[in-house]
């Protein structure tokens, strides 16, 4: 298994408080997001590749003992982290987890993920549908109906916490899809819209894992990394 993580980001939402360093960078417990997030998928024997584009070198300097590969979006600037999937693309072609550089959670989380067999997944937290960043509505079974960050409450069903995994058996489709959207212009969009592309699909629905009660945060901004220093800092 492989975990693409992508870290091209210059994180503009934080960047007032932390300057002009990637917020995958920032510390809890003495140890940088990036930093723990790699560490725990090389214990679960998942191989790393780390997308950077922005401060690129303090990336590899933060990761420079640890088994990783890499590759890196140029575009940084200018896109969003669908671009940064589409650069590494060549690594779609196994059981791959696809994250945000900027998230903190239990090692639980994987351990749910791994064992997940169904061919597109995504990771939701149902307890979480008032406070949030990005939300889904799920069917009774659990498949992905719909998303939006400005979803109407009364339609939301849980948050998405930005960790999403996809099977050998449809890497190859979503490859071709991620290459089709890249080639219409669509490099603005978050990777998650590949997914979306498959909520009509009757034969690839999107499958949810709820991970209500366990610990995990995204810091988007410099709030959230406080409120997670709270969560995960040991005395």
């Amino acid at each position: 298994m492989k975990a693409i993580i992508l870290a091209a980001g210059k994180g503009t939402r934080i960047s007032d408080e932390i300057g002009f360093m990637p917020k995958s960078l920032l510390e809890i417990n003495g140890k940088c997001l990036i930093r723990n997030i790699t560490e725990m998928l090389i214990s679960f024997d998942i191989q790393p590749i780390i997308c950077t584009g922005y401060q690129a070198n303090k990336i590899k300097e933060a990761l420079t003992d640890l088994n990783v590969q890499y590759c890196h979006n140029p575009f940084y600037d200018i896109t969003n982290n669908i671009s940064s999937l589409w650069f590494a693309r060549e690594n779609i072609d196994d059981d791959i987890i696809i994250l945000s550089a900027d998230l903190i959670f239990q090692k639980e989380i994987i351990e749910k993920l791994i064992r997940q067999n169904n061919a597109l997944t995504m990771i939701v937290d149902k307890s979480r549908i008032m406070d949030g960043d990005y939300f889904l509505r799920l069917s009774d079974a659990g498949y992905v109906l719909g998303y939006g960050s400005d979803m109407p409450p009364h339609l939301r069903s849980c948050e998405y916490i930005g960790l999403s995994k996809i099977s050998r058996s449809v890497a190859e489709i979503f490859a071709q899809r991620l290459d089709e959207m890249i080639k219409s212009q669509k490099h603005q969009q978050y990777f998650e819209q590949v997914f979306f592309s498959f909520i009509d699909d009757e034969k690839l629905k999107i499958s949810t894992i709820d991970i209500s009660g366990l610990n995990w945060r995204e810091v988007d901004f410099y709030d959230d990394y406080l409120k997670a220093k709270q969560q995960f800092e040991t005395n």
